[in-house]
């Protein structure tokens, strides 16, 4: 993916976004699609305000990052109804942006209507299927507000092709982009010094969130089995724990939740990073952040056959051969993982995981305007 031209019009954009999601802060590590897409846009000359909407803590903060202003509101407080008010009566948004969940898109569509601006709503992952998703009777909000969004952007191609016509130009694929300027290969040792990992052992890394559905527990009894067939081998896992995932075992090598930035020498300090992931409505339809992000480094991946990867990262799938195994069979995963300790087969990353690149064709997409010549005008 090229570039494109940096500024056709110049646009007030509110974006409003979730600050916590996937156990990250998308305000103070700069995290994902919820901050990168207003970032890039802000860079790109266009005047940007990122509302968050913090659900977990009684934090307010502003500040300016470049050309992008933030504005973090606690939502249990009065704060948030009088930052809405301000974005729409204030600034006076053209395009405004809602990533998160329902209940944010609602409030952006009801910003947009009385702002007179165009309502873009970015479906990140199947929000009807998260266990806090409620709908008035007889109302299904999910699909409302997808048919009041002048555009709609996918990271996911699955939840596209299940949501919408693939061929309408207001349903737009954004995938996920990577950082490539954090997320590349680094020396292993170098690494594992600098996190006082041991250097003499094998490790398997997994970095994220351990709910029964990401197969944590699939990745521990297979490097168990793995072990008692004499492998000299150890689990690094980073993350928030989950009751239902052992992590006591004194071949496990749990660091709890670290900072985003540091995500990148965890995974390069391994020999094989895993993604273990079950089959679920929720998962299924996602488009995981970590995997662009395990690729970028260069390290050998293991996989389970799920749309999340499949799907998504369909050629570099295509590439793994013996290092893709079936979801929810620890037996079969233990298989692939000792395949990739021997084999150390990488994939190659895709050069559209550009953040700046993908939220240029983002923002030409929604607006309509005309790609350069021998482009989409959709982020695909």
């Amino acid at each position: 993916m090229q570039d494109g031209p940096v500024v056709q019009q110049r646009l007030r954009i509110l974006f409003l976004g979730k600050r916590f999601y996937t156990n990250k802060d998308a305000l103070r590590e700069r995290f994902g699609r919820i901050y990168q897409l207003p970032w890039h846009w802000a860079g790109d000359g266009h005047d940007v305000r990122l509302l968050l909407v913090d659900y977990h803590t009684r934090e307010s903060v502003r500040l300016r990052d470049g050309g992008l202003d933030v504005h973090s509101v606690p939502f249990a407080s009065g704060a948030a109804p009088a930052a809405v008010a301000s974005a729409c009566f204030r600034f006076r948004p053209q395009l405004v942006v809602a990533s998160g969940d329902c209940y944010l898109g609602l409030l952006a569509w009801q910003v947009a209507l009385l702002s007179r601006a165009r309502f873009v709503f970015d479906i990140y992952d199947k929000y009807d299927e998260f266990p806090a998703y409620r709908t008035p009777p007889g109302l299904d909000l999910f699909a409302f507000l997808r048919g009041r969004a002048a555009s709609r952007f996918y990271a996911s191609r699955t939840l596209r092709s299940a949501l919408a016509d693939e061929v309408d130009p207001k349903s737009l694929l954004v995938p996920n982009g990577v950082d490539a300027t954090r997320f590349v290969p680094l020396d292993l040792q170098a690494c594992r010094a600098r996190l006082q990992l041991p250097a003499d052992s094998q490790l398997v890394g997994y970095f994220g969130s351990m709910e029964p559905v990401r197969g944590v527990r699939d990745l521990v009894d297979a490097v168990g089995q793995l072990r008692r067939r004499g492998a000299k081998l150890k689990l690094l896992v980073c993350g928030k724990d989950h009751a239902e995932v052992d992590l006591t075992q004194d071949w496990t090598i749990y660091r709890g939740l670290v900072p985003h930035d540091e995500i990148p020498h965890y995974v390069n300090a391994c020999d094989v990073v895993a993604l273990p992931y079950r089959q679920s409505a929720l998962l299924d339809n996602s488009s995981s952040c970590k995997i662009a992000e395990y690729i970028a480094c260069g390290r050998p991946l293991v996989s389970t056959r799920t749309p999340n990867f499949l799907e998504n990262f369909g050629a570099q799938a295509g590439a793994l051969g013996e290092a893709l195994c079936a979801p929810d069979d620890p037996q079969d995963l233990a298989r692939a993982i000792g395949w990739q300790l021997r084999e150390k087969r990488t994939v190659a990353a895709n050069p559209d995981w550009d953040w700046a690149a993908i939220a240029r064709a983002a923002l030409r997409g929604a607006m309509g305007w005309a790609a350069p010549r021998g482009q989409t005008a959709s982020a695909s």
